[in-house]
């Protein structure tokens, strides 16, 4: 087994069940065959996220009483 096998066999080991069943999900992802997600966003997606930030600087954003 791998060095960082052991570790991180290690480190489950030590873990509650509560907290396994907390890690499950994120290990089935893991392991799932997900196609790959592009995580570089576009000129134009930086500008939405830039937009945004000025209307929040702006407005203080809106509370969320009145979005739910």
């Amino acid at each position: 087994m791998s060095p960082i096998r052991q570790e991180v066999q290690g480190y489950v080991n030590l873990l509650p069940d509560f907290q396994l069943e907390a890690l499950r999900p994120l290990l089935a992802l893991l392991l799932a065959d997900l196609p790959i997600v592009e995580t570089d966003l576009t000129d134009e997606e930086k500008e939405i996220i830039r937009l945004g930030r000025v209307e929040y600087a702006r407005s203080g954003g809106v509370p969320l009483s009145s979005v739910i």
